[in-house]
């Protein structure tokens, strides 16, 4: 999956001067709105919102991922937020320190396969700890796109060793291992109760 083919320059904001998740996440959403790709911004933010009171959506690492599943998006995309200063975003042990928001919007035919998708690409990129610098120092949207693409050089020249030292991989693939549980469930439930 191609990360860049999933955002566009007017999706991405350097220093946004929003501090709270829920006006990040409201700008966010304004400008996917602004590029077609959620028809219905208050619905679309109500699916966030009703997302992150379900859970916290920032994972650690700087990184924060909320989300909307809804009959509002259009086609899957995301917007991102990057911060020099930390906003608070809520964790698993309470308010976490971001630098990197992945704003996700994911069409509910799509929840299962492209959410997944996305969520293990950007992740995957994302636990480099020179990656995440290098997005949290860029300078502009065309910067961004550039380190999102699949033809970006590499930033680190031993990605392994930053993998042995985070937590970001084994949270992430234990999210997804427990959503395609889920998912797994209610399609065998929907498949019982025919």
């Amino acid at each position: 999956m191609e990360l860049s083919a999933l955002t566009h320059s007017e999706l991405i904001f350097i220093d946004p001067p929003h501090r709270t998740p829920e006006a990040v996440i409201g700008e966010m959403s304004a400008a996917l709105f602004r590029q077609g790709l959620i028809n219905d911004k208050a619905m679309f933010i109500d699916s966030v919102l009703r997302r992150e009171s379900e859970g916290p959506t920032a994972l650690g690492e700087s990184l924060a991922v909320p989300h909307g599943k809804c009959g509002s998006v259009v086609q899957a995309a995301f917007s991102v937020a990057l911060f020099r200063q930390p906003v608070m975003w809520p964790g698993l042990e309470g308010d976490e320190e971001v630098q990197l928001v992945f704003l996700l919007a994911i069409p509910p035919e799509e929840a299962g396969s492209t959410h997944m998708q996305l969520l293990t690409r950007l992740t995957s990129s994302l636990v480099d700890d020179k990656v995440r610098e290098s997005l949290i120092n860029a300078s502009s949207a065309e910067e961004v796109l550039a380190l999102l693409s699949p033809d970006a050089p590499s930033v680190s020249p031993e990605p392994a060793i930053a993998v042995k030292n985070t937590r970001l991989v084994p949270l992430v693939l234990g999210i997804v291992a427990v959503a395609a549980f889920i998912n797994a469930g209610i399609h065998w439930m929907n498949a019982t109760a025919q």
